[in-house]
């Protein structure tokens, strides 16, 4: 089975593929992809200097026999962290959205020491929503590719963090007041019905859209 993973660097797509004529965005998307073979980690780190540089706005797709080596070694050169989220849905259908940092996103933090994935979603959309009485349901799935998770970069002062965030679809009853996690960054926190998602997605993270796009559960 063909080997795809689907990477956010610098908010430009980056494919990690066994075979890039399976990459059938080369074809569907508007974006310019450069097309590389992985032979020596020192090309590698070119390549991740290239996505990385605001020069240059082209995603990418890199290729190797064997994608998880490829996938290690380009993992290597930044700081990894693990987060947990979710996708929550109350009793009217709606959909938990914060507004952080000038974007929509979705509730999600770091994993903490001997959590699981599934305890630390669950907190932490508490923590940074105020919502109470979560119902965990299943692990979000993301479709042809072999993610278990999302993953992007961001920058934590001088150093580059590759964050994997792990997403889970959860429901509530709860109808109480909404209390955003100031600490967090948090300016608003709202319950969006599905159909209203697109006039959100125009200012949100391609990792968090991709994230909605992946949702098979809920009619929008």
């Amino acid at each position: 089975m063909s080997q795809k993973y689907k990477i956010f660097i610098n908010d430009k797509l980056l494919f990690l593929v066994d075979n890039p004529a399976k990459v059938e965005e080369i074809l569907t998307s508007r974006d310019h992809y450069i097309i590389k073979t992985y032979k020596k980690l020192k090309d590698l780190q070119a390549l991740v200097h290239i996505l990385l540089s605001d020069v240059n706005q082209s995603s990418m797709v890199i290729y190797h026999a064997n994608v998880e080596k490829l996938k290690e070694d380009l993992f290597s050169f930044f700081e990894n962290i693990d987060a947990a989220g979710g996708v929550v849905q109350n009793q009217d259908g709606e959909i938990l959205l914060i507004h952080r940092r000038g974007f929509w996103d979705l509730p999600k933090g770091k994993v903490e020491k001997g959590e699981s994935l599934a305890e630390a979603a669950v907190r932490e959309v508490q923590e940074e929503t105020g919502v109470k009485r979560i119902q965990l349901q299943e692990a979000i799935r993301f479709d042809a590719l072999s993610n278990e998770c999302t993953y992007h970069t961001y920058m934590d002062k001088d150093k580059v963090v590759m964050k994997a965030s792990y997403w889970f679809m959860m429901t509530t009853d709860y109808a109480g007041p909404l209390v955003a996690q100031e600490d967090e960054d948090i300016k608003e926190v709202k319950w969006v019905l599905p159909s209203e998602l697109n006039h959100y997605t125009s200012n949100m993270y391609a990792s968090i859209r991709n994230v909605i796009d992946n949702i098979h559960n809920i009619t929008f």
